[in-house]
């Protein structure tokens, strides 16, 4: 029955107490005024009768002339209030969303009418349960002979309460043990994964539409010429290239029911998805064919772009300057090296410190290569075999591209239940022809 103090209904303790924290709040520092200070003193009393009778009741529960020898019975109110002290804490500590919390708070006080939830929130709340729970984890066989005396009592009260439930999460060697209060819900990725750099190198373009026009020069040749000379025309002659976008996509779909269960799902599907954007790139964008695909920057490269190393299925230390000498003047300021880490890993070893013949191409492994920044591409070759092209040197990269779509939920009609997608889709063009660049082939 809901409780009437100066106009406002409170259907609880607890209402009352935040009620109480918010007129401190509002009148920190200064004297309350008669109204605020009447809802203050009545509040409070209604909070210390509670209190009290609390206090009666454990006086009761305690007494030998109530209760059965053997028995124990818990108070359906304590038990809320241990479960929503526990909820409040972990919300103050950020450790549960307001709308997690509050869902929490709402299943407690409308639907556990003995009592026994909150007293599980209370139990798997307790920070020495948290910290029994890992040392299960980590060894479910041993690990409760490393347990302190409070981490066994927290998980002798959690067997209590779960033996109520009749309810267990998890099956490991040892048992069941129920999940604590804060288990972390971030997906940890294992896959191999990819060091994809070519969109830190290059200038992203957004476009609106699917192809990319441009205009493109040899440029103008200026001379000098002796006084009186009539001057010719040093028009340059223009070019248009085009580049048309690809479309990249993910698609996961997912329940209505996880989505509300699982608060930070779209966030870590939107983390999950970026991860799985960059391996594609990662291939794409070197050896991408053109065809529905961004056209990689392998295979643009003409015969005249390549530099042969001096050896056979070998690389050595005056390829590496080789490479470096091909490239253009125009785009040398912003060159990079590319090569997988391996390669790199060779490159470095060619030339050993304190050498009286050469200078070391890299003094340390992540510095520069021959004095130009270096990156690290793992789709690229990762042996010196005979035809593999395994290091690039190049400036001035382009990647066209159409915006991400904004993140979607959308409804979509699978089940009864319904389930919603997380989709991101992208337009992108990784063209060549704008890119002056030179790679090592065997």
């Amino acid at each position: 029955m809901p409780i009437e103090i100066s106009g406002r209904s409170y259907s609880g303790e607890q209402e009352m107490k935040r009620r109480v924290e918010e007129l401190d709040r509002e009148h920190a520092g200064e004297a309350m005024p008669d109204e605020a200070r009447s809802e203050w003193n009545a509040l409070n009393k209604a909070i210390d009768e509670f209190e009290a009778r609390r206090t009666r009741i454990r006086e009761l529960a305690t007494s030998p002339r109530n209760t059965e020898a053997g028995a124990a019975f818990h108070n359906p109110v304590e038990s809320r209030d241990s479960g929503l002290h526990t909820i409040e804490r972990y919300r103050n500590q950020e450790a549960l969303t307001s709308k997690a919390a509050d869902r929490l708070d709402e299943l407690v006080r409308k639907s556990d009418t003995t009592g026994v939830d909150g007293r599980y929130l209370a139990a798997v709340g307790d920070p020495h349960y948290n910290s029994a729970f890992g040392k299960l984890l980590a060894d479910p066989v041993l690990g409760h002979n490393r347990m302190t005396k409070e981490e066994v009592a927290a998980v002798q009260k959690v067997n209590a309460v779960e033996a109520e439930r009749a309810m267990s999460i998890g099956t490991t060697t040892a048992g069941g043990f129920a999940v604590p209060f804060t288990l972390d819900p971030s997906v940890m990725l294992t896959s191999s994964g990819a060091l994809n750099p070519i969109r830190e190198l290059s200038r992203e373009i957004t476009i609106a539409t699917d192809t990319w026009k441009g205009v493109s020069s040899t440029g103008v040749t200026a001379s000098y010429v002796a006084e009186a000379t009539a001057a010719t025309d040093a028009s340059p002659t223009l070019a248009q290239p085009t580049i048309d976008c690809a479309q990249g996509r993910a698609f996961v779909p997912f329940s209505i029911e996880l989505g509300q269960d699982w608060d930070s799902l779209q966030q870590e599907l939107v983390r999950l998805i970026s991860d799985g954007r960059d391996v594609l790139d990662a291939t794409q964008f070197l050896t991408g064919t053109g065809t529905d695909s961004p056209a990689g920057v392998l295979t643009g490269l003409t015969t005249s772009q390549r530099v042969q190393t001096v050896g056979t299925a070998a690389i050595a230390i005056s390829d590496i300057y080789s490479l470096k000498g091909a490239l253009p003047a125009r785009f040398i300021p912003n060159a990079t090296f590319a090569a997988h880490p391996n390669r790199l890993d060779s490159i470095f070893r060619l030339t050993p410190s304190g050498s009286t013949t050469e200078p070391q191409a890299m003094p340390t492994r992540d510095g520069a290569l021959v004095g130009k920044p270096v990156v690290e591409w793992t789709t690229m070759a990762t042996t010196s075999s005979s035809g593999s092209k395994y290091a690039l040197y190049g400036g001035s990269m382009p990647i066209r591209r159409r915006k991400w779509a904004a993140w979607r939920g959308v409804a979509w009609p699978i089940r009864t239940s319904g389930t919603r997608a997380a989709s991101k889709s992208e337009r992108a063009r990784c063209n060549c022809t704008a890119w002056s660049r030179q790679c090592v082939q065997p």
